[in-house]
């Protein structure tokens, strides 16, 4: 900002904008302030120009363009500015937009307001809310939200939509993938009973089916799956639908690994016996997918702590108790590696990422 545009904003915006644009839980800064913009009649750099709230864009066509790739920041400054145009508190923003989270903020430089547009967000990835659920709450432009996974579904209205925009901001009917929708619940359950280590566990399993599909991505099942959603067979964004079943199903085999706690050679077999006979129910060969299971055995050789509270220290995660997820206690060698995030990548304590070739995991 410059001195004489300091100085003519050093007291900040008064009142709010003519028209008032509430946020969706969970936007993006960007898609929010964009929209605030548009509820005026003007564009964002206009906007942003027009009440003194920092410099204008360096490429203001680019944030237009490609909304699903920047994100906006602000200073503590610049926060109280853009409440004041909405009618609201910086707290209320911080608890609506989770860019401006206090440890994401922007340092302060002299009390000046500042924003910034990095290239892709520090947090999350920008991932469009179902067409349906905006048109419901009266919005009727793409609201990009900041999604932890690079995906999100809707179960409501049975839509999926991604970074990617596969399907269209509206997003990609799963009313074929029947499967698919029961196994994001199945994920939700896990969550609800187990907290984090449900997700966590969660996170391995999605990267185990992921290990499958790459190597193995003509596996009936899949390739049915991915013609039923109208995507390439290979293509990535299929991954997530294609694979949540399996990746579900899976998941309760991880658990019930964890909950017998016994890591000795002779249960290691047994529980490959049984994840033979379950990969070839599913048509996955035994012979290419053992290796991931050998890796997250590997992971998971070490047993439990047996008490409470060392399982408390160990990973941050509540133990059992009235109004609490039931504790489920993971193997020390998961959370020397994994993430406490809700991606799922970094979740789980399995290397490879979706994407990635086959021939480097």
């Amino acid at each position: 900002m410059g001195k004489r545009a300091a100085q003519a904003w050093g007291f900040g915006p008064r009142q709010p904008l003519p028209v008032r644009v509430a946020p969706v839980r969970g936007e993006s800064t960007g898609s929010y302030v964009s929209r605030l913009a548009h509820g005026q009649g003007l564009h964002l750099e206009e906007l942003l120009e027009r009440v003194g709230f920092g410099k204008a864009s360096r490429d203001p066509a680019r944030v237009r363009t490609y909304p699903s790739t920047t994100e906006m920041y602000v200073n503590e400054r610049g926060l109280e500015y853009l409440a004041v145009l909405c009618g609201t508190t910086a707290r209320a923003l911080q608890e609506g937009l989770p860019s401006t989270a206090a440890h994401l903020l922007e340092p302060a430089t002299d009390r000046e307001p500042v924003w910034t547009w990095p290239w892709l967000p520090r947090q999350g990835h920008l991932v469009a809310l179902c067409g349906t659920c905006a048109a419901v709450g009266g919005v009727h432009e793409t609201v990009w939200m900041i999604s932890p996974d690079r995906w999100r579904v809707c179960l409501e209205h049975l839509r999926f939509t991604d970074s990617d925009s596969t399907g269209g901001t509206w997003g990609l009917s799963l009313k074929l993938l029947t499967q698919t929708i029961a196994a994001h619940r199945d994920r939700e359950a896990l969550y609800q009973r187990y907290g984090p280590a449900g997700e966590e566990l969660f996170a391995d399993a999605f990267q185990i089916t992921v290990h499958w599909w790459t190597h193995l991505p003509d596996t009936p099942r899949w390739v049915q799956r991915a013609r039923d959603a109208g995507l390439g067979e290979h293509a990535v964004p299929a991954a997530p639908l294609v694979l949540m079943p399996e990746a579900a199903a899976m998941a309760a085999h991880l658990a019930a690994f964890e909950h017998a706690n016994k890591r000795d050679g002779q249960a290691r077999t047994r529980w490959m016996d049984q994840m033979r006979e379950q990969m070839d129910q599913w048509g996955v060969d035994f012979q290419v997918g053992r290796w991931a299971l050998m890796d997250w055995l590997q992971r998971h050789s070490v047993p439990a702590a047996t008490a409470p509270e060392a399982v408390g220290e160990l990973s941050g995660r509540p133990t059992s108790g009235v109004g609490l997820p039931q504790e489920l206690r993971l193997s020390p060698g998961h959370t020397q590696v994994a993430q406490p995030t809700e991606a799922l990548g970094a979740a789980s304590c399995l290397p490879w990422q979706l994407g990635q070739p086959a021939c480097d995991m």
